[in-house]
Order: C-alpha cells, then structure tokens, then sequence
C-alpha cells in the first residue's frame, strides 16, 4: 500500500469513527427520549384515568342527590298533609304524580289499612301481596328509631360533605343536573297543595273541619327502605307523624324515577370516554358517549345501598395505554429513521470520496504510464528515423536497393510517428471538449477502398492478409472525414498489434437495416478477456500495461475511437470472433 492509499484510509476512519460515535449517541438521546415520552404518556394516562374515575363518582353522587331529592320531596309532600284529608289526598296523588305507585297507611304494627285487601283496585291488590306480610314482621320505622331532624336541618345537612364537594366540581353538566333536579323535586311534591275544591263544603262544614283539623307539625320519624321483593326493586318510604301511632307511606314508582335519571349523566363527553348507569342486574339504564359492547369498565362506582342498592355508575375509557406507547414507538421510529438518513449520507458521501481519491490514484497512475508508454512509442520511431537518416548522410549505404529500402523505412517510421501525435492531439481536444466535425456526405465504400489501398502495404509488412468484403453499389452517410479516418486507422493498428504473422485481416462494409452503415474490422488475435472487453475502451487502459509488455501502446487508441464514433452519432463495440479473435464493429447513422 502506498503513501496515498494509506492517507486516504486514514482520512476515511476519521470520518467513519465519528460518525459512527455520533450515530449511536443519537440513537441513545432517542431511547431515552423515547422512555421519557412513554412516563409522560403513562402519567397522562393516569391523571385521565383519575379525572374518569372522579368525573364517575361526582355522577353517582348526582344520582344519589337527586333520588334524595326526590324521596325528601316525597316524604315532605306526604308529611304535610292533614290527617283529614290524607285518604282523598293519597287518592289523587296516585293518580296524578308519576313517581307514586301506591300510596299507603298502616298502624305502627305493620297492618295495612290503606289500600283495604277487598279492594278492586289491581294496584291495591298488589300492594296487599308484596308487603302486607313483609310490613307486619318487618315494619321499616322499627329499624329506624333515631328522631327525625328538622327540615332546616336536613336541606343543610344535604349541602355538606361530598355533596358540596361534588356540586363545586360541576362544570360544564351542572346546569343539567339541576334541571333534573329541578324536574324531580317539582314532580315529587305534585299534589301536595291538594285540597277539597269550595264548593263541594258550606260554611258548616268549613268550620267543623277547621275545628277537627290539627295544626300542621313536622313529622318526628321519616325514613327510606329499598326493598327486594319476587326479584324486584322497591323503594318503599315512610312518615310516622308524632313518632308514634299510624304510618304514611309510599311505594316510589321506580321506573318513572329511571326515566329522570338520565341528566345526571355528563351532556359533553371527551372522546373516547363513556359513562353509564347499571341496575343491580347489571342493565344499562342510561348512556353518555362511547360505551363498548364487551371490556371491563376503568372505574365502577357503586351508589348508596340505603338509596339504591346494587345500582352503580361505570365509565370506560378507550385506548389509554396503546396512545402512550405508540407516541413514543412512533418517536423512536422516526427518529431512528432519520438518524439512519443522516449517517448513511455521512457515508455515502465519505464512500463517493474515497472511491474519487481512489479513482484519482489510478488516473494519476494511468497518466505516469501514459506518458511513459508515449515516450516510448516515441522513442522507437525517432531512433530509427534518425539512425537511417545518419546512415544515409554519410554515404555509408552504397546499395542503391538498401538505400531505397531506408528511405521507405523512414517514411513508415514518420506515419507512425504522424498517428501518434495525432492520438494525442485528439485526446487532448476530446478531454477538454474543443474537437470539431466537419460533417459532410461520404460514399462510405470509396473512403473505406481507398484508406485500404493505403495502408495495405503495412498490413503486408506486418504479416496480415487484407480481405475485403465492400458493397458493389456506393454507400453514402454523413461524416467527418477526418475522424473516420482515425477511427479506421486505430482498427487497423489494433489488428497490426495483436494478430499474429500469416493471419488474415478481414473489413466487411454494410448497409444497416435501418438506415446508416455498418464497418467491421476482424482479426485473428487472441481476442479480449471477458473482464476487459468493456474496459479496453477506457482510456489508458490496457490488457498488459507494463513497459516490458511484448506490445507497446499509449492505451488510446480505443478509447479514442470511440469517443469519435459517438461524436459522429455512432457507436463502436467489441465482439467476439466466431473461430477466434477479435471483431470490432463500428456503428454510423
């Protein structure tokens, strides 16, 4: 390896180890990144997470404010009414308000007075055969002695705790929830103002109600039960006036209070997010956004199992985890992807230089042997020249014949030398693109006849036999004359080189089927190794480059054959002689 290659080497690991150092830091900063972005995704994940989970309790906490609302509506509106009126009042409140299924009274011992079990009344008949055997040996207002606390008491004591907490957080569904509300506690108490219409009482009765009538007293025990009864949700309420003595009581229509529960149920819904509310028998009741056939629910939130037993909220979140992840997989993949881009144009570019500082060496090595084969080839004319010119001045050849003999000597001697230096002219304007064509139309068969006349006594000095295979009739394309000429020439002394003594050398001329002509040179040498049969056309380039190659050449002749060829708006190949030996064709339009 010589100085240069080992410089160039070198040049080329200090690009390579850096670049491959930085490529793999990068890829590193991205792996981290790529972890950071998956902790910041799950974080993201979880406070979403948390924020569904709230967002689920805040609306079982609706749910459960608003059946208070309605049970306290309810009990309130049974409460207020005079014993007096109570049975036309429980009448018309059955009728009327949609969240009363039956309304009842019964003594403080569980017996049903109110409906009567005689009655025709399907409902009454229901009732009596639900609870009338629950109610006598399990009365409600047994289990819940505790005294009942005023209403002042019991509004405030529903606006503490989580209840306010809840209605601080309500943003954007609030105004829902309290329509709702607002709906339940208006239908709860309908009927609570009932009172008999003036006209059906004189002024006697007037004042003998107003004297039976007792003042209006909150009562002292309330309460709430929920009920299973034959597989089925009751919410059975009641009001004991006094603490003692006759119950009230009310059987809470449950499907009309479903019907309400509805907007308690967020009205804006992020995406990906559903929320539900489920019965004890695991039925959804009511939906809000996106809500999945199958999957577990992220956050489940059971209701109050005095108020609703069995019931709870449910939300569901859709493609938490996979987010997270495919942010930072995506990252990692792009950035790797453009990392890859940038150290493989790092390399592509450091390979393109090293393989041009290589390409460089060899055309430097080319030219160093060029110009030594061209010394060399000029050389050996020149010597000749001059030693049978030396020969001749001094009278020292006194055979006329051999004197004829150097003369010729030297004129073949100064045509080789004329080729040569026109080789190199025309190198020389071919590199830097200066050649000119003096294009015009040629018959094709007598340029060809008569540069064969010409050169036909070389052929012979060398040992070749010259075969013709030329058209009878003209040939006519347009070309310079000039540099078909050279190109000619150089065939003929590529065939003079190579083919050995006694060979035949054969010039076929021919009309091209599509237009132009067709020249083939054809000789009897050893032809061209597959390796080299495109780069014999290269310039410099030959099969035996050394100085001690048993024929000397510039490795120009070819290259500039072809070169002039392509010029014309031809082209100039190699092929392989059918029985051996070398064919080259020149293509012209």
């Amino acid at each position: 390896m010589t100085g240069s290659s080992r410089r160039i080497y070198l040049y080329w690991l200090l690009l390579l180890l850096p670049t491959l150092a930085v490529g793999a830091g990068a890829i590193q900063l991205l792996r981290r990144e790529q972890a950071r972005l998956a902790e910041q995704a799950a974080v993201v994940d979880t406070a979403r997470l948390a924020a569904v989970e709230a967002r689920s309790r805040l609306v079982a906490e609706n749910v459960e404010l608003l059946v208070g609302d309605v049970e306290t509506g309810l009990l309130d509106a049974l409460a207020d009414v005079p014993a007096a009126r109570l049975d036309a009042f429980l009448d018309q409140w059955e009728r009327t308000n949609p969240l009363v299924r039956t309304a009842f009274r019964c003594t403080d011992d569980g017996r049903i007075v109110r409906p009567a079990a005689a009655a025709a009344d399907e409902n009454g008949r229901g009732f009596h055969r639900r609870f009338a055997a629950l109610l006598r040996t399990h009365p409600p207002w047994s289990a819940r002695a505790a005294p009942e606390a005023t209403q002042q008491e019991q509004s405030e004591g529903a606006l503490t705790g989580a209840v306010q907490e809840a209605r601080r957080q309500v943003t954007s569904n609030v105004a829902q929830v309290q329509n709702a509300r607002r709906d339940a506690q208006a239908l709860s108490k309908a009927g609570a103002s009932f009172a008999p219409r003036a006209e059906s009482y004189d002024g006697k009765e007037k004042d003998e109600l107003a004297d039976k009538t007792e003042p209006t007293a909150r009562p002292a025990r309330r309460g709430w039960e929920p009920l299973m009864v034959d597989g089925r949700l009751h919410l059975l309420g009641w009001v004991q006036p006094g603490g003692a003595g006759e119950v009230r009581g009310v059987d809470l229509e449950l499907t009309a209070l479903v019907a309400r529960l509805g907007g308690t149920l967020p009205a804006a819904v992020a995406a990906g997010e559903g929320y539900v509310l489920r019965d004890d028998k695991g039925r959804v009741l009511h939906q809000a956004g996106l809500v999945p056939r199958n999957g577990p629910a992220t956050a489940r939130v059971p209701l109050a199992a005095d108020l609703l037993p069995g019931w709870e909220v449910a939300a569901f979140v859709n493609g938490t985890a996979p987010a997270g992840s495919s942010i930072g997989g995506g990252f990692f993949l792009v950035g790797s992807l453009l990392v890859g881009i940038f150290v493989v144009a790092i390399l592509s570019g450091g390979s393109l230089l090293l393989r041009q500082a290589q390409r460089s060496g060899e055309e430097a090595r080319q030219k160093t042997s060029f110009v030594a084969n061209v010394s060399h080839e000029f050389k050996t004319p020149l010597t000749t020249i001059r030693l049978y010119s030396e020969l001749l001045e001094l009278g020292r050849v006194a055979d006329e014949g051999k004197r004829g003999e150097y003369l010729r000597t030297i004129g073949r001697e100064t045509q080789r030398l004329a080729r040569l230096v026109n080789n190199v002219l025309d190198f020389s304007r071919l590199e830097q693109g200066r050649k000119k064509y003096q294009r015009e139309p040629l018959d094709l068969r007598a340029e060809i006849a008569r540069l064969l006349d010409t050169h036909q006594p070389r052929l012979a000095e060398a040992g070749l036999v010259l075969q013709r295979e030329l058209p009878a009739a003209p040939l006519t394309v347009t070309a310079d004359r000039d540099a078909l000429e050279q190109i000619v020439l150089n065939l003929l002394d590529n065939a003079c080189k190579y083919a050995p003594d006694g060979a035949e050398v054969t010039v076929a001329l021919a009309a091209r089927a599509g237009g132009g002509a067709e020249l083939r040179v054809l000789d009897r040498g050893p032809g061209v190794p597959h390796a080299h049969r495109e780069r014999i056309f290269e310039k410099f380039h030959r099969v035996d480059d050394t100085l001690t190659a048993e024929k000397h050449g510039a490795g120009l002749g070819l290259s500039i054959a072809r070169q002039l060829a392509r010029g014309l708006g031809g082209e100039l190949r190699y092929e392989p002689r059918s029985g051996g030996g070398a064919a080259f064709v020149l293509e012209l339009p």
